[in-house]
């Protein structure tokens, strides 16, 4: 019975990562949340079958989570859905624990394969025309919104088959080490095939480094030199397919690297303790801006302008670990890794390839992948600390009600989507008066939403309550790197007439993503309103001059206004 339980709810838990569940309040999240929170559940439940051992491993994760309570608590970022996601993560590595404890992991791997080859189907479905994908640019990306994530997901599920063939079965009939073997064939087969048309150049990556962990020592026994010369051959091999998938998406790679330098700039600023952990848009904004505006992108040309974007995350998992949490969080999770990796298993060479594949995507982001990961991580052996079965139930039982309280606190706030989202019909209706009204009683709870605040923003800038306005889109800027809130901060106050700080506003959002026309639009506009002529033109000129990353129309209709007021010939 406990078997098809674990079997079942290991089933649930991935395929409900899977379901885009657009009828209810949060969407995607939404169906995150609730599987979550069973696991939630379940880790308190199964807290009477604790592992009778205390483990390092165990206790620095034990010291990570209170560390990230504390930390959480004194930035106020306990409402945030990046705090919601990590506690409930901690709690799933509790229920994992405890499976390992009962020793049923075979049964999780089994629904882990099941999801790859779901996933797999998904891809191929699309990739043959019988299912459509979830982006407009991409060909497949299964379930997910993107072929990156779907293409880790599946490195992580084929390591794990090609380990689950390794270790082969007892030839006594059909029992389940024979089934595991042959779902492991099967779960192979698809999840090698589905791989391919991602184009997930850290998902290959990820899985080429996990299978070699594997076949270890087979290689080193067929190669017959010295380890030396082994590791020396396994490193220039790395960086000749390092460099052959950098020459694959050339762009890409580059605005990653990008991306990469801005985060180090960022986790400088703090780095002791970082930026709080729903802190990553505000602290890479901030470092993209003071970029730009010391190269003064306005006067001279900057190969990294076409790179510039919005972005959410810093595709390296291990930076923005350390930029969120500082070197302090950053040791902490080491250290769980240091002491769950110093074996190699079946298990550590999952973990390894979706680490691996972390260094170049947000893998852990994605919480079917995150699952994978927490569930490889905590099957790995470790070594005994004093203390024994009460220790563990004191820290898996913190741990579980301590998730508990605060999800279904959110859980209790769920009123407040569901009105948003009901509401939000007035905004896409222009119907301003209304939406302010409404968004008022919602803001206590919703506050923390860069969506939210900015309708709620641009709702009151609409309605004349400018100064309000500018209150909300601040909070905005705080989790947010659009830099669209500074627009409608400087229009604001433009119609305040405080001239220097809508200028002030306007280059806000110019430094944090130069390679778009529109703040330039707005500081001419705002130079032709004061009368200053010489600034007007010179802001002018150079939005004339401006290629824009995204040709539109709309583009081309600010462009034709700007040469109309300048008295400039197309």
């Amino acid at each position: 019975m406990m078997r098809a339980i674990v079997f079942l709810g290991g089933c649930m838990l991935l395929l409900s990562q899977f379901q885009v569940t657009d009828g209810l309040y949060g969407g995607i999240d939404t169906s995150n949340y609730f599987a979550l929170l069973l696991g939630t559940m379940v880790a308190i439940v199964c807290l009477v079958k604790a592992p009778k051992t205390l483990y390092r491993g165990d206790a620095m994760v034990f010291v990570l989570f209170v560390y990230l309570l504390i930390h959480a608590s004194l930035i106020h970022a306990m409402q945030s859905r990046e705090f919601y996601l990590s506690i409930s993560y901690f709690a799933l590595y509790a229920v994992f624990r405890v499976i390992r404890a009962m020793r049923l992991a075979n049964y999780v791997s089994f629904a882990v394969m099941f999801g790859g080859i779901y996933q797999s189907c998904l891809v191929l479905g699309q990739l043959l025309g019988y299912g459509i994908s979830n982006h407009l640019r991409f060909v497949v990306t299964g379930s997910f919104f993107n072929p990156g994530p779907c293409g880790i997901f599946l490195a992580g599920v084929f390591v794990l088959a090609v380990a689950m063939m390794k270790k082969g079965y007892r030839k006594v009939g059909i029992n389940l080490m024979f089934v595991r073997y042959v779902t492991a064939y099967v779960t192979f087969g698809v999840t090698l095939v589905a791989m391919v048309p991602t184009m997930s150049r850290a998902g290959w990556i990820g899985a080429l480094v996990g299978v070699m962990l594997l076949y270890r020592r087979e290689i080193a026994a067929r190669v017959n030199m010295r380890r030396r010369w082994v590791i020396g051959g396994g490193v220039v091999g790395m960086i000749v397919v390092l460099t052959l998938f950098y020459l694959l998406k050339k762009d890409s790679a580059n605005g990653r690297l990008f991306i990469w330098q801005n985060t180090v700039s960022a986790y400088w600023e703090t780095p002791l303790f970082g930026v709080g952990i729903d802190g990553f848009e505000r602290a890479f904004a901030e470092a993209q801006h003071d970029y730009f505006e010391k190269k003064d992108v306005l006067e001279q040309d900057n190969r990294h302008v076409e790179m510039a974007g919005v972005v959410e995350s810093a595709f390296n998992e291990p930076l923005a670990l350390f930029l969120l949490l500082g070197a302090v969080g950053g040791v902490f999770a080491a250290m769980v890794l240091f002491f769950k990796l110093q074996r190699l298993t079946v298990y550590s060479c999952v973990a390894v390839a979706l680490l691996v594949a972390s260094f170049f995507s947000y893998t852990f982001y994605i919480p079917s992948i995150a699952i994978v990961f927490l569930f490889a991580v905590a099957q790995l052996p470790d070594r005994r600390v004093r203390g024994g079965r009460y220790v563990n139930v004191l820290m898996f039982g913190m741990i579980g009600v301590v998730t508990l309280y605060f999800n279904f606190r959110e859980y209790g706030n769920r009123w407040a989507y569901r009105e948003w989202k009901n509401r939000a019909i007035y905004y896409a209706q222009e119907d301003y008066e209304s939406v302010v009204d409404d968004y008022e009683r919602l803001y206590p709870i919703l506050k923390h939403n860069f969506k939210f605040l900015f309708e709620y923003g641009h709702s009151l800038n609409k309605a004349g309550r400018y100064e309000e306005s500018n209150t909300i889109l601040e909070e905005g800027t705080a989790h947010s790197a659009d830099p669209m809130f500074w627009n409608i901060i400087g229009n604001n106050y433009l119609v305040l007439k405080q001239y220097d700080q809508g200028v002030a506003a306007y280059l806000r959002a110019y430094y944090t993503c130069p390679n778009r026309v529109y703040p330039l639009y707005l500081l001419t506009k705002l130079e032709a309103e004061r009368g200053d002529t010489t600034m007007m033109n010179y802001y002018g000129h150079i939005l004339l001059r401006k290629r824009p990353k995204v040709p539109s129309l709309a583009v081309d209709e600010m462009k034709f206004e700007i040469r109309k007021m300048l008295g400039v010939k197309p």
